[in-house]
Parts: structure tokens; C-alpha cells; sequence
């Protein structure tokens, strides 16, 4: 099973792709990419256009299972831009899932750390050796471990059926 994780972090989406074989231990997929910056000479539709089209891409490309992303922790003291991004980055994402035939869950912090070892707020501190990487990734600190953990958390829910 592939299993993509998403956390929204500053306006970008960071991935973290894992490969769980069925009876072994999640790995990072190699040749994933690391995340997704919207284009920055782009507004408006044009702007969620193209990201929708570059999440397709990457979609088509890595063919996992299921997309599972990070639930916001910020409920309140928003700026109008800042929810604004994240909601459209979150809209791509979801249209793109149904547009692939992927499933998409979202996953709260407190469910992803109950089920990977960690606090809901330290997401980001997953140890990379824990899916089988020598070094840490870069933008792991950003919101890449987080959505290794995500993908983990995933998988690891569903290997207790």
C-alpha cells in the first residue's frame, strides 16, 4: 500500500509518501516529492488552477492508495489570506483525490499522534529512522515530518482491522 501524507504549513503542502508491503515495516518512497509550493505569479483561479494541476501530476506519478492529511490545529485567529490559502490548497487536494480515484481522509493531530507515539502538537519530531531513512529530509521541521506521520498513522490504523 502507498499511503501520501499532507500537512499545510505556510501556504505550502508538504508530503511525506511511505510504501507499507503488506506484514512489513512503512518506508519513505524514494523519488517523492517533497512538497508543493503554490506558483507565485499566479492570483485567483489562475493560482488554483495550476495547483490542482501540479497535485494531479504528482498523483498520477506516485499512484498511492490513499491521500491522509494533517487536520488544521488553528481554530481561530485567522487573516482572511491565510484561510483563504489554506482552504484552496485543501480544495485542490481533495478535487484531485476525487478526480484520481484516491482515497482522501483527514486525520486530526490527537488521532495521528495517539496512533504513531507522539503529542498532537510535536508531529514534526517523528523520528525519520522510524521509515527507514538515514538522514532527516529536508523541510521536515516545516511540516514534512508531520505528514510522514500522517501517512504512518494511516497505515498503522489499518494494519489493526
Amino acid at each position: 500500500m502507498k499511503v501520501l501524507g499532507v500537512a499545510v504549513s505556510s501556504g505550502v503542502l508538504h508530503f511525506g509518501a511511505l510504501d507499507a508491503p503488506q506484514g512489513a515495516a512503512a518506508v519513505a518512497l524514494d523519488g517523492a516529492p517533497a512538497r508543493l509550493v503554490p506558483a507565485a505569479g499566479l492570483a485567483g483561479a489562475e493560482r488554483l488552477a495550476d495547483t490542482f494541476d501540479r497535485i494531479t501530476q504528482d498523483l498520477r506519478i506516485l499512484a498511492p492508495d490513499a491521500v491522509v492529511l494533517v487536520g488544521t490545529r488553528k481554530h481561530g485567529n485567522w487573516t482572511y489570506k491565510e484561510a483563504t490559502e489554506r482552504i484552496s490548497l485543501i480544495s485542490a487536494l481533495m478535487l484531485s483525490c476525487a478526480q484520481q480515484n484516491v482515497v482522501y481522509e483527514e486525520l486530526k493531530s490527537e488521532q495521528i499522534g495517539r496512533l504513531v507515539g507522539l503529542p498532537p502538537a510535536s508531529l514534526g519530531t517523528l523520528s525519520h529512522e522510524t521509515i527507514g531513512l538515514t538522514q532527516r529530509p529536508p523541510y521536515w521541521n516545516a511540516g514534512r515530518g508531520a505528514a510522514f506521520a500522517a501517512a504512518l498513522a494511516y497505515v498503522t490504523d489499518g494494519s489493526e482491522d
